[in-house]
C-alpha cells in the first residue's frame, strides 16, 4: 500500500512522513504509542517518543497515541470476516492504524463544542 516504506532508521522513517505530510498538506501526524499493557512507557514507547519529538522539530503537530490492543483487536475483526492469516497479515498494520486514529478523531470530536 502507499501509506508504506522501508526504511532502515528513524532518520528515514522521519524523513518519509515528512515528505508524505508536505504531499499531503497534513500539518497533524498521530504517531501510535506501544505501551506496556500496565500503561508504563517502555523502549518501544521511547523510541516512539523519540521520532515524534524529529517531526516536531520539523514543524509537524504530533500526537502520541495509546495503541495497547489496537493489533488484537484489528485481527478479531479480520477473523470474524473471514479472511485467512495470510490475507490477515496483509492487512493488519493498516487496520490497526485504521483503528487507532479512529479512535483518536472520536476523542476530538467530543472534546470540540
Amino acid at each position: 500500500p502507499s501509506g508504506y516504506a522501508e526504511v532502515d532508521s528513524l532518520e528515514d522513517a522521519a524523513r518519509e512522513v515528512l515528505a508524505k505530510a508536505a504531499r499531503e498538506a497534513a500539518g497533524l501526524v498521530v504517531l501510535g504509542n506501544p505501551l506496556n499493557m500496565d500503561g508504563r512507557a517502555g523502549p518501544k514507547s521511547r523510541e516512539a517518543a523519540r521520532f515524534g519529538d524529529m517531526l516536531v522539530a520539523a514543524g509537524l503537530e504530533v500526537v502520541l497515541w495509546d495503541e495497547r490492543l489496537t493489533t488484537s483487536d484489528a485481527e478479531r475483526l479480520l477473523m470474524d470476516a473471514g479472511l485467512k492469516r495470510r490475507q490477515r497479515r496483509a492487512l493488519i498494520d493498516a487496520n490497526s492504524a485504521q483503528r487507532l486514529l479512529a479512535a483518536h478523531m472520536e476523542w476530538r470530536r467530543r472534546r470540540t463544542p
